[in-house]
């Protein structure tokens, strides 16, 4: 019987819990953005009109984009151009579509850059297909190689590896990433395309999947809920800090000239409110790394020592925090770094202009991006150790129960 009512009090609780998570995402998600949001219509505004390209993407070419494979591959000229420019001639067997079993040949200008697409016989590749009257012919043109082999094998490897390295746990990560693959691919993308604000979107979402992620992993109990809390508070943190510094270096989220294409394109598309969502989104995914650690110490550390007061407690908890940030801090500015290699080694084309290269749109995007996350990480620790020492302080350990292990030695 007591254990019955001490099951009821627990699942009370973890209600109580799950619903005070959520209340404080929907609550940050919709008040925090609120005041920065009118600097950011009208900064997106005049950055997209100072820009006279032609949209690319306004009404789009209608087609089709199927799978075709190459079977063969010769020289040819092109009979319809003066000049008789040379092109190549592929043989491709449609694997998709309209033309589905067919072989056609398909021509391509002969590309002079060697880094241009050069498919092979044997190559997989996509072809964008346009109909050119009702007869039923088509303007058939390859736009790139097919890829999603390559993709599925390198996830198969990832979750083999995954499973082999930790088992059950390593399913549970496995699991919790292919969730948070579908909630950015199918919700998340799509509420922005839509134009719904991206930030207070970004910060319910990115709440909500580091609490799914830290239930899946550890279960469902105050540390999720500490972990959970103590991410977003790091990453609204850096959000916060990014706002100053993107209004005062006057960075639009426009860096690039395909972007404004866009953009003016698609004028529902708010490019800052991306900008700081996509801010929001990184500092998150590596906060949460430290927020799980210093919530684990915390638990420990009062399992350990149940007497252990809260400034011991908040003390340890910071000292695991900031051992564990100093490492995250390097590695996070190491990703950006591998990320933007291409632009860091565009500095040379300015003569080696640093005053030139420092005031580039993308570089300054990105250090921006790269900073106001690191020192979002750096915020986790307080507000995850505060949590974490003021949590077990009052309830105890965050998990819900001791390890196996644990429990065996108590016995003992």
């Amino acid at each position: 019987m007591e254990h019955h009512k001490s099951s009821m009090n627990l699942r009370i609780r973890g209600n109580k819990t799950l619903i005070t998570v959520l209340t404080c995402f929907f609550v940050f998600g919709w008040a925090l953005p609120s005041f920065a949001q009118e600097n950011v219509s009208s900064t997106t505004t005049e950055a997209a009109a100072s820009s006279t390209a032609t949209p690319v993407f306004a009404a789009g070419q209608e087609g089709l984009y199927e799978r075709g494979q190459v079977i063969s591959v010769r020289q040819g000229e092109k009979t319809d151009t003066t000049g008789g420019e040379q092109v190549e001639i592929y043989g491709i067997r449609f694997l998709s579509g309209p033309l589905k079993g067919e072989t056609r040949d398909v021509e391509s200008s002969v590309q002079e850059n060697p880094y241009g697409l050069k498919p092979a016989i044997g190559n997989s590749v996509v072809l964008f297909m346009q109909q050119a009257d009702e007869a039923g012919s088509w303007h058939v043109y390859i736009d790139s190689y097919e890829r999603r082999a390559a993709m599925l094998w390198l996830f198969v490897a990832f979750f083999i590896t995954l499973i082999l390295l930790s088992g059950w746990q390593g399913m549970k990560v496995g699991i919790s990433i292919v969730i948070s693959i579908f909630v950015i691919g199918f919700v998340l993308i799509p509420l922005f395309i839509k134009g719904v604000n991206p930030v207070p979107v970004a910060i319910i979402l990115m709440g909500l999947l580091t609490y799914l992620a830290s239930g899946l992993s550890g279960g469902w109990n105050k540390k999720a809920v500490v972990t959970a809390l103590g991410t977003m508070g790091g990453a609204l943190a850096g959000y916060l800090l990014s706002i100053v510094f993107v209004e005062w270096a006057h960075v639009s989220g426009l860096s690039t000239e395909e972007d404004r294409q866009f953009f003016l394109s698609n004028p529902m598309l708010n490019p800052r409110g991306l900008l700081f969502a996509g801010i929001i989104i990184a500092a998150a995914g590596a906060a949460e790394d430290v927020a799980v650690s210093i919530a684990s110490a915390a638990s420990e550390i009062k399992r350990a020592k149940p007497h252990a007061s809260f400034k011991e407690v908040f003390s340890s908890a910071m000292t695991v925090g900031k051992d564990h940030m100093g490492a995250l801090s390097n590695t996070l500015i190491f990703a950006y770094v591998g990320a933007s290699l291409t632009l860091l080694l565009q500095y040379t084309q300015f003569g080696g202009s640093w005053l030139k290269f420092i005031n580039f749109d993308s570089v300054v995007e990105e250090i921006i991006r790269s900073l106001t996350g690191t020192i979002g990480i750096a915020f986790t620790v307080p507000i995850t150790a505060l949590l974490s020492a003021w949590v077990v302080m009052h309830g105890g350990p965050l998990a819900g129960k001791a390890s196996e292990h644990e429990h065996l030695h108590q016995h003992h």
